[in-house]
């Protein structure tokens, strides 16, 4: 167990092997919750849950045309740097 120190600021820094262990990068949200005596800092996902909803709208509809698989993995590629690019903010 290591031990830190609050700042002046009301700040924590979390030790170097524990943010690699877990893969905790710059920008990464947390809640803070008191459990008993303890207060825990539990990361936020990087992104929001997905739900069957959301999904649903990606299934093919009859009579539509198939997308390419090219084209199917250029739009998530897109996808996926856009919303990476906006956590980087």
């Amino acid at each position: 167990m290591e031990t830190i120190t609050l700042s002046t600021k009301g700040q924590l820094v979390i030790p170097k092997e524990i943010r690699k262990a877990h893969h905790l990068a710059v920008g990464t949200k947390f809640s803070v919750s008191f459990v008993g005596d303890e207060i825990r800092l539990t990361p936020l996902p990087m992104f929001p849950r997905t739900t069957i909803a959301d999904a649903a709208g990606m299934l093919a509809k009859h009579g539509q045309k198939a997308t390419s698989e090219a084209k199917t993995r250029a739009s998530i590629s897109k996808t996926l740097k856009a919303r990476d690019t906006a956590t980087r903010s």
